[in-house]
């Protein structure tokens, strides 16, 4: 009967990611280049049947290894062509499944509550809920790199090597590199580290590196050699090399990247960040059992290994620190779960009140916000109304979770804290979507720009992303970084209706010695758009 109970609980993380993924990806703007990368590759796999070579018209795109294009594609295979809602699908079923490889990894390390928690708390972490709402690679990496730690948990747990589990491991490794490319073998950097300080060099034996390379050369090998046959290029210098190596061998742009994963954990990871410095003091600094000593070590080393390579790289993006959401949400998933026993409820009271804080500042920040980034913005409802709501939520959390610490009910503190967050960000992600499109509405221009230009005609940007407007107007943008090629474009007698800053306007409107005409303007994200055009010869 308990074991029977426990299944039907552990469900409830996996249904309340996938009320809270799911609903409206199908109504959001792919403004993002990346976003609109990924639906674009995956468009002309469904219009031309290759689907070994990721391409973009006749441009190869060797960077971006297939297996999240092709999802996208087989999603988009039905209505034969490629929409907002096949190109998110993927990442929001892939964050759904890591929320249950964060259960699987959390129960094998502290028991089935700690477990269960773990998972809630991965569903309700801000920056993984906007992660998996968003056509991106990376929390499909994320999923595979929680599942081989997963896998790998055996060793953790109990020091042995087990084949089953490593060969689980290792095809998880495989299938991430396979999502975004050397990415997604990142972590061997914390499993080698973990056995190293454990054991010494002699333990990265367990690895067991020979059958972990066969497996993810079985897993990768049919579409790396497809891509050096179809480009006649090496993966390992076009990509490995050229793509990923060397544009992170270049210096910082400035001191303050030291602290970059303040702003992915310490903003990310909330609501529940000011639950981590407790979960590491007792889960780790203070533990007197040498086990629990060692799952906490490992939990530490594999969010340690992330957050330094991150760093150390000049490209750094808040999503490149995605895989340390799930361990982090275990650290706190473990804290709840100690404070569930009443005799070691200790910190339950204080925590509470710090959460209640940082409820407070969050609610306060929303009623009187600062004016930051555009797509920060769209997380403020305009309407005093829809302020009132969160502000409610984050007040009612406050409230509810103090009252439950003072009675000493841990786990209703929790519930105080899961429930309304899980509303704000139902709540959240309707108001997001709305204010995001009217933020950020390419899709309205692009379809204008294709509606007045023929066929013959050349759609350019100049000093603006181009992708969005060519996935959406759902033909061919050139993008010109010079006035030089604005000119080169022009040459050709054929007319050229170019998007453009207002900005840069005036340094192109010279740029050809045929005349000019500005047929159309937009402000999206923050910029004023100038569309202009030559005329026809």
């Amino acid at each position: 009967m308990i074991d029977q109970r426990w299944r039907v609980a552990f469900l409830a993380p996996l249904a309340l990611a996938a009320a809270l993924f799911l609903p409206g990806i199908d109504q959001r703007i792919l403004y993002i280049g990346d976003e609109a990368r990924y639906a674009l590759l995956a468009r002309t796999m469904v219009e031309t049947g290759d689907w070994l070579v990721p391409r973009i018209g006749a441009e190869v795109h060797m960077e971006k290894s297939p297996l999240f294009i092709w999802t996208i594609a087989a999603f988009s295979l039905a209505g034969r062509r490629v929409t907002e809602l096949t190109a998110v699908l993927p990442a929001a079923l892939s964050g759904i499944a890591g929320v249950g490889a964060t259960l699987v990894l959390g129960r094998r390390l502290f028991g089935s509550r700690a477990g269960l928690l773990s998972a809630l708390v991965l569903a309700t972490v801000w920056g993984y809920y906007w992660h998996a709402r968003m056509a991106l690679a990376d929390i499909m990496v994320t999923c595979f790199a929680i599942g081989a730690a997963a896998a790998f948990a055996t060793v953790v747990a109990s020091g042995e090597s087990r084949r089953g589990p490593m060969a689980i491991c290792w095809a998880c490794l495989g299938l991430g590199l396979s999502a975004k490319g050397p990415v997604g073998l990142m972590p061997l950097i914390p499993f080698a580290a973990f056995l190293v300080w454990e054991e010494g060099w002699r333990a990265l034996a367990k690895l067991r590196p020979l059958m972990g390379a066969l497996i993810v050369a079985a897993i990768s090998a049919p579409w790396v050699l497809g891509f050096a046959l179809a480009s006649g290029e090496s993966y390992v210098e076009s990509v490995v090399l050229a793509d990923y190596v060397g544009p992170r061998l270049r210096a910082w742009d400035r001191a303050g990247e030291l602290f970059f994963a303040a702003g992915p954990i310490g903003v990310g990871f909330l609501p529940w960040v000011p639950f981590l410095p407790s979960a590491l003091r007792q889960g780790w600094w203070r533990a007197q059992d040498a086990g629990l000593r060692r799952r906490f070590r490992f939990l530490l080393v594999w969010v340690l290994a992330y957050v330094i390579v991150i760093t150390l790289l000049p490209h750094k993006r808040d999503r490149y620190l995605l895989a340390t959401y799930p361990v982090l949400a275990i650290m706190v998933g473990w804290l709840w779960d100690r404070w569930a026993e009443p005799a070691v409820a200790q910190g339950l009271r204080l925590n509470a009140w710090i959460w209640a804080a940082v409820a407070v500042l969050i609610a306060s920040l929303l009623l009187f916000p600062v004016r930051g980034r555009p797509e920060l913005m769209a997380l403020v409802p305009l309407a005093l109304a829809g302020k009132l709501v969160v502000v409610g939520l984050f007040l009612a959390a406050a409230v509810l979770a103090v009252v439950a610490a003072h009675r000493g009910r841990a786990l209703a503190t929790f519930t105080a804290i899961c429930v309304p967050m899980a509303l704000l960000l139902a709540y959240e992600g309707r108001v997001y979507v709305r204010q995001h499109n009217r933020m950020f509405d390419v899709k309205s221009l692009a379809q204008r720009l294709a509606a007045r230009a023929t066929p013959a005609d050349q759609l350019v940007t100049y000093r603006y992303q181009h992708l969005a407007l060519q996935f959406y107007a759902g033909r061919p943008v050139e993008r010109a970084l010079t006035p030089e090629q604005v000119r080169t474009l022009a040459s050709d007698g054929r007319a050229i209706y170019l998007v453009t800053d207002d900005r840069a306007w005036p340094v192109l409107a010279n740029a050809t010695a045929r005349p000019w005409g500005v047929v159309d303007q937009a402000t999206i994200g923050g910029r004023r758009l100038v569309v202009a055009t030559t005329e026809r010869p």
